[in-house]
């Protein structure tokens, strides 16, 4: 399970453009049901829950369906919820589902059983050859540019390729 996570953080890329003619099915549907369930948080104590809805009920103009990500706000929510979900995004990969998180999405439910909605992810069936083929050539920062000092040379490679919003890689280590 790991490792075939590890593998997915070089095949895995935001989706911005899915292919229209391709749709989940719903055994691809309840694979995903089933995941979200299994999640590991990364704060035991944060109530979150999701609702998976079609891209009409959203402002999205991307994708097949919108995950709608609600969450409790209590200290390290936002991170919590980007744990939870990059999860989910690496396991996606795994079946050739694509994902873009889609943090300026609306939806008309601004709450789920007094949970704050924080951000939606736009999913759709994707082929092999859309995803991620020679991860080195994604746009990155250089790895010294966000790991200053002592590097540990094959952590520090891996993640400078984690998600971020825009690739801008705000995080650094230090």
């Amino acid at each position: 399970m790991i490792e075939e996570m590890y593998d997915m953080i070089f095949k895995r890329k935001s989706f911005r453009r899915f292919n229209a003619a391709l749709h989940l099915s719903n055994d691809e549907l309840q694979c995903i049901h089933e995941k979200l369930k299994r999640l590991k948080p990364l704060v035991d104590d944060i109530e979150v829950k999701c609702k998976l809805v079609p891209i009409e009920q959203t402002t999205s103009k991307r994708g097949e369906y919108c995950l709608l990500i609600y969450s409790e706000e209590k200290e390290h929510y936002l991170q919590n919820a980007g744990y939870l979900f990059e999860q989910l995004d690496l396991y996606l990969a795994s079946k050739n589902i694509g994902m873009c998180w889609y943090g300026m999405g609306k939806t008309e439910v601004a709450s789920l059983d007094g949970l704050k909605f924080v951000i939606m992810l736009a999913l759709g069936k994707g082929i092999e050859g859309e995803f991620r083929k020679d991860y080195t050539k994604a746009k990155r920062k250089d790895t010294k540019d966000i790991w200053p000092g002592d590097l540990i040379s094959k952590v520090a490679e891996v993640v400078k390729y984690a998600p971020s919003s825009c690739n801008t890689q705000p995080w650094r280590v230090g």
